[in-house]
C-alpha cells in the first residue's frame, strides 16, 4: 500500500467514509461456487514463500530481490498459457515494468476486468504488503486461465506503488480508451489479526456496483464479512477510477493496525503473522466474482453429469443415460464433454466399469 494512506488527515477522511456493508445483491452461482472451492491454499502458500522473497532479509524495493521476483511472475504468468508482456514506464528517469498477463475473451473480447496487485516494497520483505495480494492474483491467473470466458480478463502485478501509484497510473492512462468493466486491487490480504472472518473494501461512490459485487462474492464464496468504505486513492485501484472505470481496492480488515507495516517484520518469518487460510478466502471471493462477471466457464467436475458443478443424486440419470444412449446425452447435454464427466475410472472410455467409481463419487 501507497504510504499517503498513512497520513493522518486521510486516516480520519477513511474512517468517517466506512460504513456497514450492504447485504448481498446478488445470488452464488454453481459455476462461481465451484471456482472459488478449487482456490489452493498450498499453491498461493508457496508462490507467496517460495516465488516472491518474503523472507527476512528480501528487499523488492530496490534491491536485487525486486527483478527477481518480477521474473517470477512472469513466467508464472507465462506457465499458465497467459499473453504475457511487460509493459513498460519512467520514473525518475529510469524504466520500470507492469507485469501484464492476458486470457482473451471469447464472445465479447473487447470488454475487460482486471485484477492486480502491486509487488514493489518499500524496501523489506513486503509479505503482507503486497506479496500477499500478489499471491491472490496469481492464483486467480492459475485457475481462470485454463477455462473459457466471455470477456478479457487482465492479471496484472504493478511496480513502484510505493512511490505513489506510479505504476498503475501509466497503465490506466494509457488503456484510458480500453473497456474495462471492473478492476479490483487486491492490496494486503493476509493479515487477519484479531479481527475475524472480515475484509474490506473501498472505493469511491460511483463504483459502488463494483464494490457491491465484490462484497456478495466474498460473502457467498469466501465466507467473509464486509465493510464498505469510500473514496481511498491510496492503492492501485485509484488511478483506474481517476480515469472513470469502476474499480475498488480489497484489503484485510485489520490493515490499519498491523504491527509490521513497512517494517522488516512484514516477512513470513515474523511468527503467528501470516494467515494463509485467510488470504485463501480472500482469494476465493476474487475468483468467484470474476467467474459471474467475466463469463468464465470452469470445467465439470468428474461425475457431473448435469452440468450443475456438483456430484449428487441428480447425476443418477443423466449417468445412466450417458452409458445407455450416449447419442441422445449429446442432444441433452450439449455443452459437457462426455469424457470430462462420465470417465470416471479415467480408463479413456465410458463403459459399465465406470459403474462403481461414480457411486464412490456420488459419496464422498
Amino acid at each position: 500500500m501507497n504510504p499517503r494512506s498513512r497520513k493522518p488527515g486521510r486516516c480520519i477522511l477513511v474512517l468517517f467514509a466506512l460504513f456497514a456493508a450492504t447485504a448481498a445483491l446478488a445470488q452464488s452461482t454453481p459455476a462461481g461456487s465451484y471456482a472459488a472451492s478449487l482456490v489452493d491454499e498450498a499453491e498461493y502458500t508457496y508462490v507467496h514463500s517460495e516465488m516472491l522473497y518474503t523472507h527476512d532479509g528480501d528487499n523488492r524495493g530496490y534491491g536485487a530481490e525486486h527483478n527477481l521476483a518480477r521474473a517470477n511472475i512472469q513466467s508464472l504468468f507465462q506457465s499458465f498459457g497467459l499473453t504475457t508482456t511487460l509493459e513498460s514506464f519512467r520514473y525518475n528517469s529510469v524504466t520500470y515494468y507492469n507485469v501484464v498477463g492476458v486470457h482473451t475473451g471469447t464472445t465479447a473480447p473487447s470488454q475487460v476486468y482486471i485484477i492486480g496487485g502491486h509487488f514493489d516494497s518499500v524496501n523489506n520483505p513486503g509479505a503482507d504488503d503486497n506479496a500477499s495480494g500478489v499471491a491472490g492474483v496469481i492464483e486467480a491467473a492459475r485457475l481462470l486461465s485454463q477455462w473459457p470466458s466471455d470477456a478479457t480478463i487482465r492479471f496484472i502485478a504493478f511496480d513502484r506503488e510505493e512511490q505513489g501509484l506510479i505504476g498503475s497510473d501509466a497503465y490506466a492512462t494509457a488503456h484510458a480508451a480500453d473497456d474495462i468493466r471492473g478492476m479490483i486491487s487486491m492490496d494486503m490480504i493476509a493479515y487477519r489479526g484479531s479481527s475475524g472472518d472480515r475484509a474490506r473494501i473501498y472505493g469511491r461512490t460511483a463504483s459502488n456496483p463494483l464494490k457491491n459485487a465484490l462484497s456478495a462474492a466474498l460473502t457467498s464464496y469466501g465466507g467473509l464479512t464486509v465493510t464498505l468504505g469510500g473514496e481511498f486513492d491510496a492503492s492501485d485501484h485509484a488511478p483506474f477510477e481517476w480515469q472513470g472505470f469502476d474499480a475498488c481496492c480489497l484489503i484485510e480488515y485489520a490493515w490499519s493496525s498491523n504491527p509490521n507495516y513497512h517494517t522488516q517484520d512484514d516477512s513470513v518469518d515474523t511468527p503467528n503473522y501470516i494467515n494463509y487460510p485467510y488470504a485463501a478466502d480472500m482469494t476465493r471471493g476474487v475468483v468467484g466474482w470474476l467467474v459471474d462477471a467475466a463469463g468464465a466457464t470452469p470445467d465439470f467436475p468428474l461425475g457431473d453429469c448435469n452440468g450443475d458443478y456438483s456430484v449428487d443424486g441428480f447425476d443418477v440419470d443423466p449417468f445412466v443415460l450417458l452409458l445407455t444412449d450416449p447419442a441422445e446425452y449429446a442432444v441433452q447435454y450439449p455443452e459437457i464433454d462426455p469424457l470430462m464427466v462420465g470417465d470416471c475410472n479415467v480408463d479413456g472410455s465410458i463403459n459399465g466399469f465406470d459403474v462403481d467409481a461414480f457411486v464412490a463419487l456420488l459419496g464422498a
